[in-house]
């Protein structure tokens, strides 16, 4: 006696997973600096070419995030000041985590990060008004809400907004960083007919509660222009409650000695700093966390208790975190105070 269990569209391929899309992001830079609005000489047009791949339910976590795509993308465009910044582009691996789905409309939340290019960086000679970007290569992040609609077989048209941010992490100043919200529109054509997945059963999902050590480092610059490249150690110690097979809420406490950290003497004859003061910053964060698999993407949200120095009393980071072993997990996250970058930071964390 046999039995024959199917668990998805047998007669599907990758090949027929794949669609390319096309589209336009139309927007601006957000100049959140007095300095930095005299740069804008345009609105920021960035073209997107993409290419991605309906996942199939192989795995548990493609599942648990409702079937997402995989994909990766190329943007290029005007940045919104053709002068004095020029031309950026981007190559972009991303998912996209379905929110809605019927035969009239499909909605998705959209999240990269890949490395970005900026075609006039600052220069001390030839280009000092660029207070935005100081190098050719940076990080770029990506993220775009979209709904999408279908016009005839295969062919979808697609609109929403997107948000941008490109920055070096302050390897290098001047860093202010270009955040770009956008309007969006383009098509998208799939090679095969939608895939026909049946799910298979899941295990039960349990609750469970998650307590993590990570140590961090980064590379710093400051003011003044020119200054050395300083170290900066983190430490997190972060207490997670998983909700969903997919989510887990926390809370956390954070520590960073950041040898960079100075402040301008008022009334001195001379650009002068004083670093004279605790470099030590400890902060207390909250954060949502997105598993995808081994793969989690951490949103967190800090304010300092103590801080010597001049700076926003609220910080954020965002990364990437990925567990290669089953107790250890590698960790890449962007700090940022209000849309302004302060540092990119390595890490490796241990769960107990």
């Amino acid at each position: 006696m046999s039995l024959t269990i199917v668990a998805q569209n047998s007669r599907s391929t990758f090949a027929e997973s794949l669609s390319v899309s096309a589209g336009m992001h139309y927007g601006f830079f957000v100049a959140n600096q007095p300095k930095s609005q005299y740069l804008r000489d345009s609105h920021t047009v960035l073209g997107e070419i993409s290419i991605l791949s309906k996942t199939r339910g192989t795995q548990s976590w493609q599942q648990q995030n409702n079937y997402p795509e995989i994909g990766l993308s190329i943007l290029y465009g005007n940045t919104g000041s053709r002068e004095y910044i020029g031309n950026m582009a981007a190559i972009i691996p991303f998912i996209d985590f379905p929110l809605l789905n019927s035969s009239r409309i499909k909605t998705f939340l959209r999240l990269g990060f890949g490395p970005g290019w900026v075609e006039k960086p600052y220069n001390s000679e030839t280009n000092y008004k660029n207070f935005m970007i100081s190098t050719h290569l940076n990080a770029c992040i990506h993220m775009s809400l979209k709904a999408e609609f279908p016009l005839v077989k295969k062919l979808y048209f697609q609109t929403g907004f997107s948000f941008t941010h490109l920055s070096n992490g302050s390897i290098q100043l001047p860093n202010l960083g270009l955040n770009i919200p956008a309007l969006t529109a383009g098509l998208r054509y799939a090679f095969g007919d939608p895939v026909k997945i049946v799910p298979v059963e899941q295990p039960v999902f349990k609750k469970q509660a998650h307590v993590y050590f990570f140590a961090f480092g980064a590379a710093k610059q400051t003011y003044p222009l020119k200054s050395p490249v300083y170290l900066v150690n983190i430490f997190n110690l972060e207490i997670a409650k998983d909700y969903s097979p997919t989510g887990r809420f926390g809370l956390g406490v954070n520590y960073a000695y950041d040898r960079s950290l100075s402040s301008e003497v008022a009334n001195a004859p001379t650009y002068t700093f004083d670093k004279s003061k605790s470099h030590s910053q400890v902060g207390i964060i909250a954060f949502y966390e997105h598993k995808i698999g081994r793969l989690s993407i951490p949103l967190q949200f800090g304010v300092y208790v103590y801080n010597k120095y001049p700076i926003s009393s609220f910080y954020q980071n965002i990364g990437v975190r990925y567990r290669f072993a089953n107790r250890w997990i590698a960790a890449l996250q962007l700090k940022a105070h209000m849309g302004k970058a302060d540092y990119f930071q390595w890490g490796i964390g241990y769960k107990f």
